[in-house]
């Protein structure tokens, strides 16, 4: 079992200078110049319409007995449920893996051999994947089968954990290689300063002030086509109120990408750098065009720029805008709003 947050919350407390102190590193040389390179693939707007598979009336299975009736209330006694999942991305006509985690109270303790029943809208209704076991470090993983991917959208999927009914979402987009992505992370980016993370995480109810123009930025971007992608350096256990946050406010919609593990969200290049980093590489390996990305400390300049992307696709808020050769913004996203509205359009927006 690990107990995540507190230890996590000390961690990144003691650390929080190193995002400002980029090193020498330099980024892979196996890496493109351009990340936007041509590819074998066609445009979304060629692979048919894009489907919206969510908001459909869901029914919970009934509560079963835990299959561990003396650990297992001990878990649960930590407090709420607090499970989470990362939306996944993959092309069209693959089998996609769905992670997800189970955890409770703000110690994060992990629900061990549990089980979770999956289940997926495939657009004519609910499908159950399975009923799967958690892990000693309350995880699991699915297969969707490529059958339910074979067009470009989006699909809603329900974690349920059959000893109490407690359940999480995420969402599971089916992209086309080929498909325009506006990146951007969160806090401190959208957020007008990475500490508001340390007071939504010590106080549940704190609702993160956005910048200025910070939703218009997204709604921007999906009106010219692009798919929204919100990449952040938040641990797992927040993914949640990050998504919550994000629909409350009327960010545009798009996958949410967090960390997996308290070393993934250090506040450093090895930290949230190399996670970032890794995962933008992931997305332009499977054919996928970054057009933009957006950030505001130093790591972000170092994983955007580290992953390939040209520094003239980077825009940074904050005292780190222009390092690198990035863009650089001071205050509010509006004026940036602006430039992106006029813009062309990529591909046809989709209905969410």
């Amino acid at each position: 079992m690990r107990f995540a947050a507190l230890s996590w919350v000390g961690c990144w407390a003691g650390l929080l200078a190193a995002c400002g102190a980029p090193t020498t590193d330099a980024p892979d040389a196996r890496r493109p110049i351009d990340a936007r390179r041509p590819i074998d693939a066609p445009d979304r707007e060629l692979t048919g319409p894009f489907r919206t598979c969510r908001g459909r009336a869901f029914a919970p299975a009934p509560d079963q007995e835990w299959r561990h009736t003396t650990a297992t209330p001990i878990t649960t006694a930590a407090g709420a449920a607090n499970h989470s999942s990362q939306d996944q991305i993959d092309p069209t006509g693959t089998t996609m893996t769905l992670p997800g985690k189970f955890t409770y109270g703000i110690i994060s303790k992990d629900l061990e051999d549990e089980l979770v029943r999956v289940s997926i809208d495939d657009c004519n209704g609910w499908v159950v994947l399975g009923d799967v076991l958690t892990s000693s470090d309350g995880r699991i993983s699915v297969p969707v089968p490529a059958s339910i991917l074979t067009s470009p959208g989006v699909h809603e999927v329900r974690f349920q954990v059959l000893g109490d009914g407690s359940s999480t979402t995420s969402y599971a987009w089916a992209l086309p290689r080929g498909t325009r992505i506006a990146l951007t992370d969160i806090d401190g980016t959208m957020t007008m300063s990475d500490s508001q993370l340390f007071q939504q995480i010590l106080d549940g109810s704190h609702v993160p002030v956005a910048y200025p123009g910070a939703i218009e930025l997204t709604t921007a971007h999906a009106g010219r086509g692009h798919v929204v992608l919100f990449m952040t350096g938040r641990p797992y256990y927040l993914t949640q109120k990050s998504r919550d946050w994000l629909r409350d406010l009327s960010f545009a919609p798009g996958p949410l990408h967090g960390t997996d593990s308290n070393s993934e969200a250090v506040p450093s290049e090895s930290g949230v750098g190399a996670f970032k980093r890794d995962y933008i590489r992931s997305l332009l390996d499977a054919g996928y065009l970054i057009d933009v990305a957006y950030g505001n400390a130093a790591t972000d300049v170092y994983a955007y720029l580290a992953a390939g992307l040209p520094a003239d696709d980077v825009w940074i808020i904050g005292d780190h805008g222009g390092e690198q050769g990035t863009h650089a913004v001071t205050g509010s996203w509006t004026a940036r709003v602006t430039e992106v509205q006029a813009m062309p359009m990529v591909v046809q927006p989709f209905a969410w």
